[in-house]
Parts: structure tokens; C-alpha cells; sequence
């Protein structure tokens, strides 16, 4: 258990000085307690530049004009809406809340046709890549004192536009939810070496809990880095998630990726402008909304001294919840902003990635993130997730509907957790499920 590894006299203060106290729908974009006028104002900037949606080009609105040409949204905002959750349907089709990478066997640059995610949007006279179509089989699950409930298995239909060729036949395409953005500022700047000691990539404790580290290259510095943010932790840095995520969901270049990936088929049907060798979106405004994914602040834990949330508490950890979703960690004496600087926080998550079984993988390798591996998603602002985005959609695809739900598909190194779980009585499940909903 790690509960006890940075003491914080106040549980409530997720994010140490830099928590705010707001349980309204805007809970996950208020801007850090603590923050500067000067980071505030480059807040307010790079927020303006989440929201708004992007154009084609050329564009009288020459400051965000860039858009596609094959693209999945049109702002940062529309997969992230209110800084939260994505959802994974609407009406019966996927939203832009859940987008699909996809992978082939021995191909690191994904689909020979389709590339490494699919652009379900394109801009006028060039052709999307496709659409998927979502379904759900319910299945009933057993709890051990005889009660019964149901879990929903999502099945995707992939349909390929075959304008540009037919994709490989062993394609494999993994659903991605956008997840909420609070802290994670903090959690760029929690020093690598207090995430590397928890890992047990051997289990050399012999707990069941392996969690190991990804490591990617940093197209910045070219060098092999600790990754941290998405769900398979490959991306180092917010820089590279952003630029990752300007490029891949909107088809907009940055500094750091000045150039469009097409594939060869892409090449040979979109007209590409060579002349403008400048990326999309500048430095300057790149950088904003860097600083504005760094100063959203986490939401206070609520509810500390109801005597259920207090209960439930102690059996998050008595269940071994807590062996991966850790709850305090402490960020360093070195971040990309002063206010990030030594805060004790709480996030509940150790950042590494952890085996959860066949039912929930994907099969598709990340760097060294197998198809089964998943990065400890933190649980930080999770039970205002219904408050902030309409909807209580969890895991990497959406597919539990409840905090319930989602415990019970862990399976490989949480099916301990899972199993501990289903052995509580109902009362005791309620506490637990109460401390999850104050995080």
C-alpha cells in the first residue's frame, strides 16, 4: 500500500495549493488557485484557442485556419467538451469523443492506407477515410453474495472508404475516449525517478501488480524519454500531446510536427500544398495552449467527512485499489511553471502501465505497451464526470457506464481488486463507490 508515502494533512486539496473548490459544470476548466497573472492571461489565450474551431485554409481567419484535409474534429473542445470526458456514441454512430488508432502487425507507421488513426472528416472535395458504427451486448456478471449485473461489450463495424485503397488485411483499429484534462500539469511535473519506484515490471514482490514504464522517443530532443499522458502513456510531455493531438485529430501542423504524415495511397489523391513550409499554428500560440492544458487545476475532493466516503476510503486500499491508482504524489522542484512547483497531490494514479487482461485489450503495441496494457488513468475529478459532461462513460472506450461498471471489467493484474470487490457486501460496495464519487 502507498497511501501513506506523501502525507497531506488536508485530503481535500487534490492538487495541493493549486486546487480549487468549484463542483459545477465547469469544474474542470477552472485555471490553478495559485496561478500568476502572466500564466493566467497565456489561460485565457490558450483556452480561446482550445474552443474555438479551426478553419480550412487559405482563410480570411488566418489565425486558426489549417484545418484537415482529413481530419477527425474541428477543435479541441468538441472530443474534450467542458476539459472532460469524451462521449462514445451518438446515435448509435461514434461521436468525436471516441476516435480509432489503428495498427498493423510489424508496421509502426500503422495502415499502409489509412495511416495511424482514422479521419472520419475531410475538407470539401477530398474524401474521408471512413466511418465507424457502434453496438453494445449486454452480458450479466455474477457478484458473490448473488447478486447479478449487467456489463455492456461494445462491437465497432469499420466502414472504409476504398478511395484510397484497400487497408491491410490484418488491420487492427483501437477505440480511444478522450479523457478529462485536469492536473496534468501536476502530473508533468512529478520527477520521473518517484514513478519509476513504483514500478515492478517483474513483480519482484509477488502482489500481482507488475506496473511498468513506456518509454518513447521524444520528437523534440530525438532522445528515448519516460512517456506519461494518453492511454498507453506514449506521449513524454504536454508539448508532444498536443502537437500529437493538433496533428492527428485535426490535421493541423505545429513546431513540432511542421509536416503532414500522408500516406503514399493520401498522396497520390490530395492536393498538397508544398509552398507553405510554415506549420499551421505557430510557436507562440502552440505554446499557450501548452500553458493552458498545464494550469487547469484538479477540483477538491468532496464530502471528506461523510462517514461512508471515510469507510470507503479504507476499503479502496484494504481491496488493493490503491496498489495502482496511488493516491498522493508529490511534484518537484523543477516544472515548466513556478505554481506546479512541490505540491503534494492526489491523483490516484501511478502513470505506468499495468496488464488488464484480455477482455479490455485492444491488441495493438504502443512503444512498450503491449496490447493488453493500459496507463493507470487518474481518478482525480471523477465523480463530477456526470456533472461537467452529461454522461458517466469509463475506460478507454467508453463502454462502462458506471464507476461499477468499470471495476468490473478489470481483469489481468486488477482482477484481485475486481474479485475483492465482488465479495463486499452491498453496503460496503456503496462506501467504496461513495469515495471514488468525492475524488
Amino acid at each position: 500500500m502507498h497511501s501513506s508515502l506523501f502525507a497531506e494533512s488536508n485530503t481535500d486539496l487534490s492538487g495541493g495549493k493549486t486546487t480549487v473548490f468549484n463542483s459545477g459544470p465547469n469544474a474542470f476548466g477552472m485555471p490553478l488557485a495559485n496561478i500568476s497573472r502572466t500564466n493566467r492571461r497565456a489561460h485565457v489565450v490558450g483556452n480561446s484557442f482550445f474552443n474555438k474551431n479551426w478553419v480550412f485554409s487559405p482563410s480570411s481567419t488566418t489565425a486558426r485556419d489549417g484545418l484537415g484535409p482529413l481530419f477527425h474534429a474541428r477543435s479541441c473542445s468538441s472530443c474534450h467538451i467542458r476539459d472532460g470526458r469524451g462521449a462514445p456514441t451518438n446515435e448509435q454512430s461514434t461521436s468525436v469523443g471516441l476516435l480509432f488508432r489503428l495498427s498493423v502487425p510489424g508496421k509502426p507507421t500503422g495502415d499502409p492506407v489509412l495511416g495511424v488513426q482514422l479521419a472520419i472528416n475531410a475538407a470539401p472535395g477530398i474524401e474521408p477515410e471512413g466511418v465507424v458504427h457502434v453496438s453494445y451486448e449486454e452480458q450479466v456478471v455474477g457478484l458473490d453474495n448473488l447478486q447479478t449485473t449487467s456489463l455492456r461489450k461494445p462491437k465497432y463495424d469499420l466502414v472504409v472508404n476504398d478511395h484510397y485503397g484497400t487497408p491491410h488485411p490484418k488491420i487492427k483499429f483501437g477505440p480511444r475516449i478522450a479523457q478529462q484534462l485536469v492536473g496534468l500539469g501536476l502530473l508533468e511535473a512529478v520527477p520521473e525517478k518517484i514513478i519509476l519506484d513504483f514500478a515492478d515490471p517483474n513483480d519482484e514482490d509477488e502482489n500481482g501488480i507488475s506496473g511498468k514504464a513506456n518509454y518513447i522517443i521524444n520528437p523534440e530532443t530525438k532522445q528515448r524519454e519516460l512517456g506519461r499522458f494518453g492511454w498507453k502513456a506514449n506521449q513524454v510531455n504536454l508539448r508532444t500531446q498536443t502537437a500529437s493531438a493538433f496533428l492527428r485529430d485535426m490535421g493541423i501542423t505545429s513546431p513540432i510536427h511542421p509536416v503532414e504524415d500522408f500516406t503514399i495511397p493520401q498522396k497520390a489523391k490530395i492536393k498538397i500544398n508544398s509552398t507553405n513550409d510554415q506549420p499551421d499554428i505557430d510557436q507562440s500560440k502552440f505554446q499557450r495552449v501548452v500553458t493552458y492544458l498545464r494550469t487547469l487545476a484538479p477540483p477538491a475532493q468532496r464530502n471528506t467527512d461523510d462517514p461512508s466516503v471515510k469507510r470507503g476510503d479504507l476499503l479502496f486500499n484494504k481491496i488493493g485499489c490503491a496498489n495502482c491508482h496511488i493516491p498522493n504524489l508529490k511534484t518537484g522542484s523543477v516544472a515548466a511553471i513556478d505554481e506546479l512547483k512541490n505540491q503534494n497531490i492526489r491523483p490516484y494514479t501511478d502513470l505506468l502501465l499495468h496488464d488488464m487482461g484480455e477482455h479490455l485489450a485492444d491488441g495493438i503495441n504502443d512503444s512498450m505497451a503491449s496490447g493488453s496494457e493500459w496507463r493507470t488513468p487518474p481518478l482525480w475529478g471523477i465523480g463530477l464526470t456526470k456533472t461537467v459532461n452529461g454522461n458517466s462513460f469509463f475506460l478507454h472506450d467508453g463502454r462502462a457506464r458506471s464507476i461499477e461498471e468499470a471495476i468490473l471489467w478489470h481483469g489481468g493484474e486488477g482482477s484481485v481488486s475486481r474479485k475483492e470487490y465482488s465479495s463486499l457486501s452491498t453496503k460496503e460496495r456503496q462506501d467504496v463507490l461513495n469515495f471514488i464519487n468525492s475524488l
